[in-house]
């Protein structure tokens, strides 16, 4: 039976095999756990599809929210919005970055896949820009000044992993924020579409980063690769799909900003130069 495992914290292991995924408590000081020694064996399809799904849902649930997560409106949506540009602007230059390293390692499939991804999220930025300015912003100008905390750490937190002394942690990062992307469905984007002004159209950067767009076709191909890595660097791929995912899904570290900080940063963040702008942007103000 092919088996995968990963220990996450000195505490929790997520084990799988091709039929199931679990998490296995380990015991202190007890070396007769296999669990607690290095993966070994070569991966699979399906068990490395569960060893990382069961990755991500463990890094949900050791999270501790002791906020409750404020409910969607438009000013935080165009808050998340900045936040959407920060992380796609990053990534077809740190891909990029990896894919050169892992060439230059003769490590030429994953440096072929990096290359990919590389250009498969190039201009993504650009659709959270558009979607900004569908809501009366000077895009550039906001996104310049501004980047919410959540998006700052987790364009830290890859820029890291491509410059590690192995850089297979970015391959783990990218595929945390496709499989969360994929749980995005259409009734969420339908309560985004809620909060707009009627008219008004700004769910380009969500809609493509979703169920609905292309990140589901892109999973099947991740897995393969990274079902075909060793031991070592699976560990390294599932530690990384941890971390991200734990940055993903906690609260901000300076916490949830209420409504009317998120009104004034949005509104003295350079964002609207003209008179006709700020009226633009008033008329945007939730009721």
């Amino acid at each position: 039976m092919s088996l995968e495992w990963v220990r996450v914290t000195p505490e929790v292991v997520v084990a799988a095999t091709a039929e199931r995924v679990w998490l296995h408590q380990v015991k202190t000081f007890d070396p007769s756990d296999p669990f607690t020694q290095p993966m070994r064996g070569e991966g699979s399809f399906a068990t490395t599809g569960h060893l990382l799904d069961g990755v991500i849902c463990a890094a949900q649930r050791s999270i501790t929210k002791v906020e409750r997560t404020p409910p969607l409106t438009l000013y935080r949506w165009a808050w998340r919005l900045a936040g959407y540009y920060h992380t796609t602007h990053v990534t077809p230059r740190l891909m990029i970055e990896a894919a050169e390293r892992f060439a230059a390692a003769g490590r030429t499939r994953l440096a072929q896949y990096a290359a990919r991804k590389a250009q498969d999220e190039k201009r993504h930025d650009e659709l959270a820009l558009r979607d900004l300015q569908a809501l009366g912003y000077q895009a550039e100008l906001l996104v310049e000044h501004l980047i919410p905390s959540t998006a700052a750490r987790l364009v830290e937190y890859f820029s890291s992993c491509v410059h590690a002394p192995d850089p297979a942690g970015c391959i783990g990062y990218s595929y945390a924020l496709e499989r969360l992307a994929v749980a995005v469905s259409k009734d969420y984007i339908e309560q985004v579409k809620a909060v707009l002004p009627p008219g008004v159209r700004a769910t380009r950067c969500l809609r493509v980063h979703s169920a609905m767009g292309s990140d589901a076709r892109h999973l099947g191909d991740a897995i393969e690769i990274i079902a075909s890595l060793t031991a070592s660097e699976r560990e390294r791929v599932a530690l990384a799909c941890y971390e991200t995912t734990r940055i993903c899904c906690s609260p901000p570290t300076d916490g949830y900003l209420s409504e009317e900080e998120i009104e004034h940063k949005l509104l003295t963040r350079m964002l609207v130069v003209s008179k006709k702008g700020v009226e633009s942007c008033q008329t945007l103000k939730p009721q």
